[in-house]
């Protein structure tokens, strides 16, 4: 993880529900090489904190690469201060200091078919992964997008375009806790059960995780063709003095190196917030 950080304009603050918003960096034309990403990569920035001075948060890309833009998109948590003061006070023109991207939860192989589930704002990174996939490889893509009802879907106008236009290569399943309940193992074991020959990705609340992973180890998914986000606290201050850095620098190349059963790729978050998309 590149330690040094800079400071970024927003381009566009869009409100994608009445929780989540997505804000648009403009990223200077000297700084597009380290500001390149691949699909699921996250951005972690620094937010304006009169407690602390600042707090860092990571916050996945939900724009494509090839898009050429360099869209995060934050959903409130109840306690969550830096995702509530930036849906809050986040503008057009103000501006945050962002470390590039980075993170390990990205398709090795676009071409590959791909079953994607993604449980509330973990549709983050997957939205990524789902646009570079279909506009970038040649595969098929089925994505399970569970969500506590119709209101709280981000990404629904985008998801039903991109249904139309890859009719024949994209499957999107909506499943609404307020219609069907919360989805439990065996029903997405049943889900999952017609691709199994595909790769999966898993994003969201870590009951909703373990669920899906569980239900990928009944159906025999091998380690490499089953990745899950993982989450981690950092073990400094990315934007501090240098040991600060140093530390939550190593955090993440231990997360990045550390390949247990269960966990692939990461976004992550100081102190006691969440990354992601929520924190």
């Amino acid at each position: 993880m590149a330690t040094e950080s800079f400071v970024l304009r927003v381009l566009d603050v869009v409100e994608e529900t009445a929780e989540a918003h997505s804000i648009v960096f403009e990223v200077p034309d000297g700084l597009a090489d380290r500001f390149s990403y691949t699909p699921g990569q996250f951005l972690t920035v620094a937010v304006p904190s009169d407690r602390t001075g600042l707090a860092a948060r990571c916050y996945s890309l939900s724009s494509a690469p090839h898009s050429g833009l360099h869209r995060i998109t934050v959903k409130r948590t109840p306690d969550g201060y830096a995702s509530n003061w930036i849906c809050d006070n986040l503008r057009v023109g103000d501006t945050l200091r962002v470390l590039p991207p980075s993170g390990i939860f990205t398709p090795r192989d676009l071409d590959a078919d791909l079953l994607l589930f993604a449980g509330g704002s973990g549709i983050t990174p997957v939205m990524s992964i789902t646009r570079t996939a279909l506009e970038k490889g040649h595969g098929n893509v089925v994505l399970f997008y569970a969500n506590r009802d119709s209101s709280s879907v981000v990404f629904a106008g985008e998801l039903a375009a991109l249904s139309r236009e890859y009719a024949d290569r994209l499957v999107v399943v909506h499943w609404l806790e307020s219609v069907q309940g919360l989805p439990s193992q065996d029903q997405l074991k049943a889900f999952a059960t017609y691709f199994s020959g595909f790769t999966a990705f898993v994003c969201g609340p870590a009951p909703f995780m373990r669920a899906v992973v569980g239900s990928l180890k009944e159906l025999g998914f091998p380690r490499d063709r089953r990745h899950q986000e993982k989450f981690v606290s950092l073990g400094g201050n990315p934007f501090g003095d240098i040991e600060e850095m140093r530390a939550a620098a190593m955090t993440l190349a231990e997360a990045d190196d550390h390949d247990d059963d269960d966990n692939d790729g990461h976004s992550l978050a100081a102190g006691p917030g969440r990354g992601r998309a929520g924190g």
